[in-house]
């Protein structure tokens, strides 16, 4: 064998003895900590579907931040959670649309707000995704609540607030939707 690498050039023969030796590390790196590779390299693959805009790792990102998995670098950052759920909301997840509304409800994360909070429950509850029956349920009695409790002129402009997110999902033109100043 020591024969044939007589005959190679020198920098082949130091290229190949660095790639084993790389190989050789990143097996032992990989045996110590597989579970801190795997971790970022999912956590790559989450960041970059969500800033390409997929609502499902939006969604993902406002969970982490509402409540941050143990033994993770995520803080709990309620206003970082809101708005991701914002962003996956206006592209139609009916999950984030409902913690949303929660979130304007009670003042988590963001200033309380009714009319915000009726605007995301009547898109929860009006979302026609076949995971969003039981959302769609819960969010409809959120609404009959909150419409006893808004004046006429609120409810009219929780309405006109609600139609306008909703035609910026159906359009996809999620880039007009503003997440709420306080």
């Amino acid at each position: 064998m020591f024969g044939l690498i007589r005959n190679f050039p020198k920098h082949l023969v130091l290229a190949a003895s660095m790639l084993i030796c790389q190989n050789l590390h990143a097996g032992k790196l990989s045996e110590s900590g597989a579970h801190k590779s795997i971790y970022v390299t999912e956590w790559a693959k989450l960041k970059h579907k969500a800033e390409i805009g997929d609502p499902e790792a939006l969604f993902a990102l406002g969970n982490y931040y509402y409540e941050p998995p143990k033994g993770s670098s995520f803080r709990q950052n309620y206003l970082k959670s809101a708005e991701f759920y914002f962003q996956s909301g206006i592209r139609g997840n009916a999950s984030a649309q409902y913690n949303l509304a929660l979130m304007f409800h009670r003042g988590v994360g963001v200033a309380s707000n009714y009319i915000q909070s009726y605007a995301w429950f009547k898109l929860a509850s009006s979302n026609q995704s076949p995971v969003a029956i039981n959302t769609n349920l819960v969010s409809s009695q959120a609404l009959e609540t909150l419409e006893s409790e808004l004046t006429a002129k609120e409810l009219i402009k929780a309405k006109e607030l609600a139609q306008a997110y909703k035609e910026i999902v159906s359009n996809k033109r999620y880039r007009d939707a503003k997440f709420p100043d306080k």
